[in-house]
């Protein structure tokens, strides 16, 4: 039996702006964006090598309020840390743990435009 991870939901209180940092800062395309019921829409974004998919999903009015306290939705992985934290720092993405080398492998901490954090690693 053959199973993968396909997508993973990133829930958002801003879908355009959420979409803007995903593509604009990180890099990502937009696979998928269409009407997902009243005031939402599917928002699919996709690496540009490919891989599994960021489903950028609107959140409920009465859904708990997300915060930078909430952990990792998600972990990502560059070949080189330090350039892929060169550039998206150039971007405009926040870093609040810049590469680091640890005994099992390099580290950093990012942001998105809401406040939630991402670790990154290298492959």
């Amino acid at each position: 039996m053959g199973i993968k991870v396909s997508q993973i939901t990133l829930y958002v209180d801003d879908q355009d702006a959420a979409v803007d940092f995903w593509t604009n800062k990180v890099g990502f395309n937009v696979t998928t964006d269409m009407p997902y019921g009243p005031g939402t829409r599917w928002i699919e974004v996709t690496p540009p090598d490919g891989g599994v998919r960021l489903v950028l999903f609107k959140s409920g009015p009465d859904w708990p309020e997300l915060s930078s306290e909430q952990p990792n939705y998600a972990m990502f992985d560059a070949d080189d840390i330090v350039k892929a934290h060169e550039e998206l720092s150039a971007r405009g993405v926040h870093f609040t743990q810049a590469p680091v080398k640890e005994e099992w492998g390099w580290s950093a901490v990012f942001t998105d435009n809401e406040g939630h954090a991402f670790h990154l690693s290298q492959r």
